[in-house]
């Protein structure tokens, strides 16, 4: 069993051994490219933290000038060193720097701070939107000068509950304290970007009240572009949040999808900590992202081991048929030897058979006979009718012979190819070798019978020979054939004599084949026209196939 299983053995370890291979190769490759891709996020975030620190130094930088000189500089002094940050510093993202006073909401309050505006910028307007809050953050300065800063002066940031949020905090903290996610007071229609905003609280010395706050908005996607796409472009995809991740809570999305080629789908999640707020980023290969190594390998070891595998166990089973072929050829020609012993003996048998029945053939055709040409021309026939029925026998390797075939066989011999008017019905049945030498002899006496005293004396004659298997009690078959002859004219018109009532050689050679050899039975009942001849055989004695005809059992 082990012998015959052996190429499937061979292919299955082979497969195992080589998938496992290409696993283990799959995963080191994985691995890189995860632990490559991690590195490419961190550099992100790096970039991405690095820009915010630079805009954090911006307002601390400011908030340094407010407290080195203990006041509210000049419009004028502001403008001069907001311009001087601008040449050191790179204001991407950050829509410039502005001071917000902290003052009591009222009228008294607005009046002042329109004031101020009118003397900082020479704009007349008063603090908005209107409030219903005690406090104001009213923005009276903003550099640099751009449409969308001037816009913006007189903005009370207080009356916004996420500015309030982080304004208060910044009060309470001390400290730089960012806002949530909020649309900026400057945005414009034509590429609105979410925002967020930066306050750090200007203290007044004297009294330690807070007079104001230093403060920077931001567009988050300008911000997130300038700090990824410094050369060289990380090929990274990244979703941003304030906070937990949530539509509401989204802050920036990179443009287009993200990489979803082959060995790209990874994913890194971190945070990233702004003055107070807790990003939440989501960090996926970009469409341009290529992994550092690809897993083409690792499928081609993959094949490679399959093969491998189909081409040991293809070996391994030629092998075996090479063997099983050599071991078939050797019993093959054991058999072969054992058959021709058996051939020789079979023949010697049949020679045997065949001599004794010649000789039977000749002594009684020499007694029948009253002069040497009839003895001649009825041995020859006879012998002709038994080589007939050897030679029918050897088309099928002496395995049996049909019976239509063979009584057919014996007429053409004695009729040729233009016979009496004969008919023919009867199922197929397979003769075995004495049955087909038996009624191959009893065809051609009761033909030579026809011809010389019966109907196919003279034109005009009819033949018909049918067979059946009967069947009787004790499941026993018969095969009976029936052979009939009809003349137009009387036989005793004719001088015909029926011999086969006589007792005469053709009459004993039939009993000797048919009661004899077969032990069956054979009766002739003469009329005016013709005979019949009913000659029936025990089924079993005469086929080569133990089982009957389906047709024969109905």
């Amino acid at each position: 069993m082990l012998y015959r299983v052996q190429p499937i053995l061979i292919f299955a370890v082979v497969s195992l051994v080589g998938l496992l291979t290409a696993a283990a190769s799959w995963y080191t490759i994985d691995h890189a490219n995860k632990m490559s891709f991690s590195a490419t996020a961190e550099n992100a975030v790096q970039r991405l933290s690095d820009r915010i620190e630079s805009h954090i130094l911006l307002v601390k930088s400011t908030e340094a000038l407010f407290e080195a000189t203990g006041e509210v500089p000049s419009a004028e002094a502001f403008k001069i060193f907001v311009r001087h940050l601008q040449r050191s510093e790179q204001f991407s993202g950050v829509q410039g720097i502005g001071f917000a006073r902290y003052l009591p909401a009222g009228a008294q309050s607005d009046a002042t701070i329109a004031r101020e505006l009118e003397r900082n910028y020479g704009i007349a307007r008063a603090p908005w939107p209107e409030t219903s809050e005690e406090m104001r953050t009213p923005i009276v300065l903003m550099e640099p000068q751009t449409s969308r800063s001037l816009a913006a002066l007189g903005y009370d940031m207080y009356s916004s509950p996420v500015r309030r949020a982080a304004i208060l905090a910044a009060v309470t903290e001390e400290r730089l304290r960012a806002t949530g996610r909020v649309q900026l007071v400057s945005e414009t229609s034509s590429d609105p970007q979410a925002g967020f905003v930066m306050y750090t609280p200007f203290v007044a010395a004297e009294s330690g009240l807070p007079v104001g706050f230093v403060f920077a908005p931001f567009r988050i996607g300008d911000l997130f572009k300038s700090a990824l796409n410094r050369l060289p472009v990380l090929p990274v995809h990244i979703t941003a949040w304030d906070g937990e991740p949530a539509d509401t809570s989204l802050i920036f999305r990179s443009d287009g999808d993200p990489g979803s080629g082959f060995g790209v789908a990874q994913k890194v999640r971190t945070s990233l900590t702004v003055a107070g707020r807790i990003w939440t980023l989501e960090i996926q290969p970009s469409e341009i992202y290529s992994p550092p190594v690809d897993q083409t390998r690792s499928f081609m070891l993959m094949v490679a081991a399959v093969f491998l595998a189909a081409a040991l166990a293809a070996s391994s089973h030629s092998q075996q048929r090479t063997i099983e072929v050599g071991e078939i050829l050797r019993e093959e020609t054991e058999r072969a030897l054992t058959e021709r012993e058996l051939l020789l003996q079979e023949m010697k048998h049949r020679i045997k058979n065949m001599i004794a029945r010649v000789l039977a053939i000749s002594r009684q055709t020499a007694r029948a006979s009253e002069g040497l040409p009839e003895f001649t021309q009825s041995f020859s026939a006879r012998l002709q009718a038994m080589a007939a029925s050897q030679d029918l026998l050897a088309r099928t390797a002496w395995q049996g012979a049909d019976l239509e075939t063979l009584l057919v066989q014996e007429l053409k011999q004695l009729f040729g190819d233009d016979p009496i008017d004969d008919k023919f019905a009867g199922p197929k049945v397979e003769l075995n070798e004495s049955a087909a030498q038996a009624f191959g002899l009893a065809f051609h006496e009761l033909a030579t019978n026809a011809l010389k005293y019966g109907s196919a004396r003279f034109p005009g004659g009819v033949l018909d020979i049918a067979w059946t298997v009967t069947w009787s009690r004790g499941n026993k078959a018969d095969l009976v054939l029936t052979w009939s002859e009809r003349s137009e004219e009387p036989l005793v018109a004719q001088g015909a004599e029926a011999p086969l009532s006589k007792g005469g050689f053709g009459t004993k050679l039939l009993d000797a084949t048919i009661r004899g050899e077969m032990g069956g039975s054979i009766t002739s009942v003469k009329t005016e026209y013709g005979i019949n001849v009913t000659i029936s055989v025990p089924y079993e004695r005469v086929t080569s196939r133990p089982k009957t005809p389906r047709s024969a059992r109905k």
